[in-house]
């Protein structure tokens, strides 16, 4: 039975297929650069406006490399634009695993909250964008939020940060990063600071950095800045 042949560049994305993804098959990374084609493609045609097509490269860029976070996304963008409510709502559910930084994690907020509106929901559509310009700010939250004030005839805004993850909570929706995530970008990172390859060491650290400011790791960042 042949390996299945994948395009992960970076050590934490190996991490992170091999505790998500990785079954029982066996696979292999390949020497050529399979992902950046079909990404290339997808935005060109998203561009021109054939989201059904830009999907389809997005879909086999993902197929190459299952935990890189830009063709997830761009497959959601494509959800959206398609009208595919519930294919938004998986990708976005899967994505929260691979996020590795404030802004995609933001992201991932603001998924939810266009799938709540769609879904009629629109407190839990507001706590989601609110909770997201906490990680990044962003015009399409501030638009969403306008969008819904106007809709709802109130403000949605007024909330503090506490009542906004309890909204969060009482949906069974996170309020942080992945904690196993986090685990395995500190491992990945004490991986390739081993085999000295410093780079990726401080990739990695950085990227747990940037979701905990734990001050542990900063001081790691420092010693191999």
């Amino acid at each position: 039975m042949s390996k299945l042949k994948l395009c992960l560049r970076h050590i934490s994305e190996v991490f992170l297929y091999e505790y998500y993804c990785l079954g029982d098959d066996e696979y292999e990374l390949t020497d050529v650069d399979t992902l950046t084609p079909h990404k290339e493609r997808a935005k060109e045609l998203m561009l021109a406006g054939n989201y059904s097509k830009s999907q389809k490269e997005w879909l086999d860029a993902h197929f190459e490399n299952p935990v890189d976070m830009e063709s997830i996304l761009g497959i959601i963008l494509c959800c959206k634009q398609l009208g595919d409510t519930e294919g938004e709502y998986s990708y976005t559910t899967e994505s929260y695993n691979y996020c590795c930084t404030r802004a995609e994690l933001a992201a991932y907020y603001r998924n939810l909250g266009w799938y709540y509106l769609e879904r009629y929901n629109p407190e839990l559509s507001a706590a989601c964008y609110l909770y997201s310009k906490y990680f990044e700010e962003s015009q399409q939250a501030d638009a969403e939020l306008e969008f819904l004030e106007k809709a709802i005839g109130k403000k949605v805004s007024a909330k503090d940060l506490s009542q906004i993850q309890n909204i969060l909570k009482e949906n069974n929706i996170p309020t942080e990063a992945n904690p196993i995530t986090l685990a395995l970008l500190y491992k990945a990172a004490e991986e390739a600071q081993e085999a000295g390859d410093k780079a990726q060491a401080l990739d990695c650290y950085r990227m747990v950095y940037d979701l905990t400011e734990d001050e542990e790791v900063g001081r790691r960042i420092s010693c191999l800045s």
